[in-house]
């Protein structure tokens, strides 16, 4: 499965399971996307998802709109995600 992940305005296409979390897929892709705690508590990860279906983690919804979610805790669920970091790198 293809995701589309903009960071700092430049739009990255990686590969992503749906057993990995968006921000592993980053990481294994080398792509420097925003992170601290890997854990869901700093929300250094927050991104939007701007189209496409995700499937966050049990207890780590985020309290803000409701499509922005904590990449570090979050599955892509279609063929196709596309998400926006909320903080730069």
């Amino acid at each position: 499965m293809k995701t589309k992940v903009t960071i700092n305005s430049v739009e990255h296409e990686i590969d992503t399971d749906p057993k990995r979390t968006l921000l592993e897929s980053c990481l294994i892709a080398q792509i420097a996307a925003p992170y601290s705690c890997l854990e869901g508590v700093c929300s250094f990860c927050e991104a939007e998802v701007t189209e496409g279906d995700v499937r966050v983690r049990a207890g780590n919804e985020t309290d803000t709109h409701p499509k922005t979610v904590r990449t570090c805790q979050t599955f892509p669920v279609s063929k196709t995600v596309k998400l926006k970091y909320l903080k730069n790198t």
